[in-house]
């Protein structure tokens, strides 16, 4: 039963065989850029901050508490995320002390976005206990704590939450059921079953029956509220707690409060031998990224299928942010295209460019081809040249890179698509750098 929830990486194929848009024509993307308003440049050797403003002055140091091996930002404060623990600073109170999460060694860390917040999930990947960080005030949920349980056995990819963060449900492997924890109430709630999504009242699980699926939704004093048969879900989304499913064969069903059958939506035309690993919202919830062992998919919520394209050999499939308005189609060193979440429409070929990072709202990437590192955005393309590395800001239109000869350096692309004249940061600038762009 466990199998059928966990599926949340997506293993997919490397090497195109063909692309299709079922639906729209190639359009731009109406969403904001993000802003910044600092830089910070993080050592990962010593932990320590500083921050920059868009003139390139220093504007704040923080002292380091050991190495980093990865960032996340949510407004001005950085989570640090190190071998044995998490250190989150704020970048608007440089001064003030950092807040401390010690972490078992080995544990993955995986952010979790949501409306109000960022949160950080950490787990064992061999299983054990999950823990559920919240960046926004640094405050945490020991789930196994929360459940009163001395030994818990549970995997952090399991975990699905609620968009605004209100209520996490994580699957337990120990006892075939699910544990619900929510931020503002001590202890938890369990529920029979595994967790597919997590709604504003309701919460989706699923039981496994032979080839088939009972899907429920239950309220958090475990009344149900529907319980349907249906194909075995590899995910969903809750929308106003009317759940929607992609099955692990690609069929496409809605289940609302009081249902005594799924509502059938649509099917994907999932290529033979395939089965569907992974469905991560994207497009505020409104687009489902569908990925399996060779293909990869966008639907709508009405179960109409936008997108899709199919590969070769198998590559691993960046999980889209919520707010993306586009999508670069690939991963690994394999990308084929960006397109627009709203149509399904091409809006760039990224044939050969291997891209390393986005903007905000994903219409905007970074990437390197041939040893060139290019910028490619929906009006045209930057291309940067040979450079150690470089980091896009939150609005597509800032760089930081670091040159061959080690020099790190601020530029700005124009509305022409021309580089500006770049500002040197390499005074400020550790040798193990990460840029974290920020806005308080």
């Amino acid at each position: 039963m466990l199998v059928t929830t966990i599926a949340i990486t997506a293993v997919v194929a490397m090497g195109l065989i063909g692309w299709r848009v079922v639906k729209g024509d190639s359009d731009t993307s109406g969403s904001t850029p993000g802003e910044w308003d600092r830089i910070a440049l993080v050592d990962r050797t010593t932990g320590g901050v500083t921050t920059i403003d868009e003139s390139g002055d220093v504007d704040a140091e923080i002292v380091g508490f050991g190495r980093v091996v990865a960032t996340h930002t949510f407004g001005s404060r950085i989570a640090l995320i190190g071998a044995e623990q998490i250190v989150i600073v704020d970048v608007e109170q440089p001064s003030a002390e950092p807040v401390l999460i010690p972490i078992d060694r080995g544990s993955t860390v995986t952010p979790a976005p949501t409306t109000d917040s960022l949160h950080l999930i950490v787990g064992d990947p061999s299983g054990g206990n999950v823990l559920i960080v919240d960046v926004a005030d640094g405050s945490v949920i020991d789930v196994g704590a929360s459940a009163e349980q001395s030994s818990p056995l549970m995997f952090a990819e399991t975990v699905r939450w609620a968009a605004d963060g209100s209520a996490f449900a994580i699957a337990d492997a120990a006892n075939f059921q699910t544990i619900v924890v929510q931020p503002a109430l001590p202890g938890a709630t369990f529920l029979p079953d595994q967790p597919v999504a997590v709604g504003d009242e309701l919460v989706a699980t699923s039981q496994t029956v032979g080839l088939q699926a009972d899907v429920s939704l239950v309220d958090l004093q475990r009344r149900n509220r529907a319980i349907v048969p249906s194909e075995i879900p590899a995910g969903g989304v809750m929308t106003d707690d009317r759940l929607v499913t992609v099955s692990i064969d690609g069929g496409v069903f809605r289940v609302e409060d009081g249902d005594e059958m799924a509502t059938p939506l649509g099917s994907l035309a999932v290529p033979a031998g395939n089965r569907v690993h992974s469905v991560r919202p994207t497009f505020n919830g409104e687009r489902l990224v569908i990925a399996g062992d060779a293909f990869e998919a966008v639907i709508g919520l009405d179960g109409d299928t936008l997108f899709t394209t199919s590969f070769t050999a198998p590559l691993d499939i960046p999980t889209p942010h919520p707010a993306w308005s586009c999508l670069a189609i690939g991963g690994d060193d394999t990308y084929h295209s960006l397109i627009s979440l709203d149509t399904g429409g091409q809006l760039i070929d990224l044939t050969g460019l291997v891209v390393t990072g986005a903007s905000s709202d994903g219409c905007t990437v970074i990437g390197e081809r041939a040893g060139i590192t290019e910028v490619a955005t929906t009006d045209g393309s930057v291309r940067l040249g040979q450079i150690r590395s470089a980091a896009l800001g939150p609005d597509g239109r800032t760089v930081v890179w670091t040159t061959t000869t080690g020099r790190t350096e601020l530029l700005t692309i124009d509305d022409d698509l021309q580089l500006t004249d770049p500002i040197d940061l390499s005074e400020a600038a550790p040798s193990n750098l990460a840029v974290v762009f920020v806005n308080g």
